[in-house]
C-alpha cells in the first residue's frame, strides 16, 4: 500500500509515496499530465525494485533520523566543482535544519567517499555510486527529485533552480517551513526530526510564476516560495530567474521605432488614425515594410547585447490609436482582429531571430484591441502570447462571473488556448486608484489561476502594488498568490489560514472575520468590482464598513501584548481607516448620502489612520502619484470638517 500519498491534479506533477515492510509496489499516476512524456515517481516496498533497477534492502523502508536531541550523524554532499545555487542550496538545508533541530550538518564535498549518512544534493558522484536512475534532464529547468535510499536522502534536480527548490520542497512539504514575508515566516521546532521513506518528482506547471508585489521582490523571499519573478531581486545564487530583456518588458512600439528619430522623415511608419498620422500617442503601422525592420533590427541587437535574457517584447504601446491604413485594415478585416496586424509583425521578427537565438522568445500582449486571436494567423513557436484581463470583474471567479467583460475575456482566453505554442497571461489583483481601498479579491485567486491552467497557461503574472509598500492585505496577497503560482491545487483555505495564524498570531480570528464579511458580501449581492473600483463602490457600504471597524478593533485588542504583531495589525488596518475616511469625505461633499453616525467615526479614525499612514513609509495611494502626505492629511482634514 502508499501512505503519505500527495495527489496533486492535472496542474501540477506531484506523487508522494511511502512504503513499509510487505507493502506491495504502488504506483500513482497523473491524469492528463500537462507536460509531455513527464514521468510519475514509484515506491516500492522491501524487497521489490524501486524503479531503478536496484533491489530494495530492508534498510530502505526504514525512517530517516536526520536529527536527534541537537545531534545529527548526517551530513550534506555537494559536488566538487556544485554551482553556485547548489551550494547555496547546501546553505539554506543546512541553516534551516539547525533551527528547527538545533542540529548543525557538515557540508562536504563528493571528493570524500560514499558515507552511510548523507544527504545529497544534487548531481554528484555520491548520487552517482547510489546507482539511481533518475532522469534529472527531464525535469527541466525547475523540477526536482527527493528521494530516499537506505540511509541516504537524495535532493535532485536538473536546471539551474532544481535542486534548491528541491530543498525548499523538503522543507516546507515535509518539513512545515512556511516563508510568508521577507521578515516574517514559520519555523517548527523539532527535538527529534524523522523523514519516512520518499519518492518524490516535482514539475511546476507554470514555467513562469511571478507575484508583482513590491513587498514580495525579496530574492531570498522569492527563491523560497519558488517564484521566479522577473521583477524579484533573484541572484545568481537563487539560481536567476525568467529575465525580460532591459528595456524590453511590455509596451516596446516607441522604444523600437522612436517617433523623435524617425516621425519628420518618415510619418508612414505611424499609426494613422482618423485620416492622419499621429506622432504623439502612436502605434506602429505594422504592415511597414521598414517598420518590420527595424523591429527585428532592435530585437536582434538586443538579443545579441543582453545574452542573459530570455524574453524580448515587441507590443503595442500603452494606448489605441492602431494604424487604419488600408494595407493593416484589410488584414484585419480578413482576421477578424485588430490582433493580425501585430502578430503578423512579431512573427516576422521571431522568424528572423530564432536561428541565430533558439533560445530566447519574442513577447507580445494580447490587451485590451488585440485581445482577440486572429482566425488564421498563429504565433510562431518562439513567441510568446500574453493575454490581459485588464477590463475584468476580479470579484468573482473569471470562469463564472457572469459580468459581461468576464463573458468576453473567458471566450478570448479559450480561444487563445486552442492556438498559441506558449500562452502567458497577465493579471490584476489589486485597486491601481486607490491602493488601499478594500478589494476582495483574496478568495477568487485560486479559481483564476485554475482557470488559466485549463486554458493551456504556462506563465502568470499577477501585478498588485508594485511601486509602494503596505496597500491594501499586500502581505497575504503576497504569499498566496506564490503559493498558488507555485501549485495551482494548493488549497487557498490552508494557504490563508496559516499566512493569518503566522502574521497576525492572536488576532488571526477577527482578520479572518473580516476577510469573510468582504467576500460575502460581494459574493451574495453579485457586486462586480474592477481594477478602478472608488470609494463610493456598493461592495463597502456604511453598516460594512462599520462592522470591519468593530473587526480590526478587535484584532487591535488581541494584537496589544506582541508591538510586532500589533504594527501589523495597524497597517493591515489602514484599509478600513482608508475606506471609512475617504467615504465620509464623499458624503461631506454631497456624492454620497450624509450618515452622522459614520461621519463621528471617521472624525475618531482620522488621527490614528493618518499616524499609521505617515510611518507606514507608503509612498503613493494609487498607481500615478507620488504621495505628499502633509498635502494629503491638510486637504482630507478639511473635507472632514476637523481642526487640524
Amino acid at each position: 500500500m502508499c501512505w503519505g500519498l500527495l495527489r496533486f491534479k492535472m496542474s501540477v506533477l506531484v506523487v508522494v509515496c511511502t512504503a513499509v515492510a510487505g507493502a506491495e509496489v504502488a504506483c500513482a499516476a497523473v491524469a492528463g499530465a500537462a507536460l509531455a512524456g513527464a514521468e510519475v515517481a514509484c515506491a516500492a516496498a522491501a524487497g521489490a525494485a524501486d524503479g531503478s533497477g536496484r533491489d530494495v534492502q530492508q534498510s530502505d523502508v526504514q525512517d530517516i533520523v536526520l536529527a536527534d536531541g541537537g545531534r545529527s550523524a548526517y551530513t550534506i554532499v555537494i559536488a566538487e566543482q556544485a554551482s553556485l545555487p547548489v551550494k547555496h542550496a547546501a546553505e539554506e538545508l543546512q541553516k534551516f535544519l539547525e533551527q528547527i533541530s538545533g542540529a548543525k550538518l557538515p557540508i562536504i564535498t563528493d571528493r570524500q567517499p560514499l558515507g552511510q549518512y548523507e544527504v545529497i544534493l544534487g548531481d554528484n558522484a555520491h548520487l552517482q555510486a547510489l546507482g539511481l536512475k533518475l532522469d534529472l534532464p527531464s525535469l527541466g529547468e525547475e523540477g526536482y527529485v527527493i528521494r530516499t535510499v537506505g540511509n541516504h536522502l537524495v535532493i535532485a534536480g536538473h536546471g539551474r533552480r532544481g535542486t534548491l527548490y528541491g530543498v525548499y520542497g523538503l522543507l516546507e512539504d515535509h518539513l512545515g517551513c512556511r516563508w510568508f514575508t521577507p521578515t516574517v515566516s514559520r519555523i517548527p521546532k523539532h527535538d527529534r526530526l524523522v523523514l519516512k521513506k520518499l519518492d518524490e518528482r516535482v514539475v511546476p506547471v507554470l514555467e513562469y510564476r511571478e507575484p508583482f508585489t513590491f513587498d514580495c521582490f525579496d530574492g531570498d523571499w522569492c527563491a523560497r516560495n519558488r517564484v521566479n519573478s522577473s521583477a524579484g531581486r533573484l541572484e545568481e545564487k537563487h539560481g536567476g530567474k525568467v529575465k525580460f530583456a532591459s528595456g524590453f518588458f511590455v509596451h516596446t512600439f516607441e522604444r523600437l521605432v522612436p517617433p523623435e528619430k524617425y516621425f519628420d522623415q518618415h510619418p508612414e511608419y505611424f499609426s494613422l488614425v482618423k485620416g492622419k498620422r499621429l506622432k504623439v500617442r502612436s502605434q506602429l503601422c505594422c504592415t511597414n515594410e521598414e517598420v518590420i525592420k527595424l523591429c527585428i533590427e532592435g530585437i536582434r541587437e538586443a538579443m545579441r547585447k543582453q545574452p542573459e535574457a530570455f524574453v524580448f517584447s515587441v507590443s503595442q504601446n500603452d494606448w489605441y490609436n492602431y494604424c487604419e491604413c488600408d494595407k493593416c485594415q484589410e488584414l484585419a478585416k480578413r482576421e477578424e482582429s485588430q490582433m493580425a496586424p501585430v502578430l503578423a509583425l512579431v512573427n516576422r521578427v521571431a522568424e528572423a531571430v530564432e536561428k541565430e537565438f533558439p533560445d530566447k522568445a519574442v513577447e507580445t500582449l494580447a490587451y485590451q484591441w488585440t485581445r482577440k486571436p486572429p482566425k488564421t494567423i498563429r504565433p510562431r513557436p518562439n513567441v510568446i502570447i500574453r493575454l490581459c484581463s485588464i477590463e475584468c470583474c476580479f470579484s468573482h471567479p473569471l470562469a463564472t462571473c457572469d459580468s459581461p467583460a468576464n463573458a468576453a475575456f473567458r471566450a478570448d482566453a479559450e480561444a487563445w488556448a486552442k492556438v498559441a505554442n506558449r500562452l502567458w497571461v497577465w493579471d490584476y489583483v489589486t485597486d491601481f486608484r486607490h491602493y488601499l481601498l478594500p478589494f476582495p479579491n483574496q478568495r477568487v485567486r485560486s479559481e483564476n489561476i485554475k482557470f488559466f491552467v485549463r486554458n493551456n497557461v504556462k506563465g502568470i503574472f499577477e501585478q498588485d502594488t508594485y511601486n509602494t509598500p503596505h496597500s491594501e492585505m499586500v502581505e497575504l496577497g503576497g504569499y498566496l498568490t506564490a503559493k498558488l503560482l507555485w501549485n495551482p491545487d494548493y488549497d487557498p483555505k490552508k494557504a490563508t489560514a496559516e499566512f493569518l495564524e503566522g502574521y497576525y498570531g492572536p488576532a488571526a480570528e477577527p482578520v479572518a472575520k473580516y476577510l469573510d464579511l468582504l467576500h460575502d458580501h460581494v459574493e451574495k449581492n453579485n457586486i462586480h468590482v474592477n481594477i478602478w473600483a472608488e470609494p463610493s463602490s456598493r461592495h463597502l457600504p456604511e453598516p460594512l464598513l462599520v462592522e470591519a471597524n468593530r473587526l480590526w478593533q478587535q484584532a487591535e485588542q488581541r494584537a496589544a501584548g506582541d508591538g510586532q504583531v500589533l504594527r501589523r495589525v495597524r497597517l493591515s488596518r489602514m484599509s478600513v481607516d482608508y475606506a471609512i475616511v475617504e467615504r465620509a469625505r464623499l458624503q461631506r461633499n454631497k456624492k454620497l448620502p450624509l450618515d452622522e453616525g459614520f461621519q463621528k467615526l471617521a472624525a475618531e479614525r482620522f488621527e490614528p489612520f493618518c499616524q499609521m499612514l505617515k510611518e507606514s513609509g507608503m509612498t503613493r495611494l494609487n498607481e500615478w502619484n507620488p504621495l505628499n502626505f502633509d498635502d494629503y492629511r491638510q486637504k482630507l482634514a478639511a473635507a472632514l470638517g476637523l481642526q487640524q
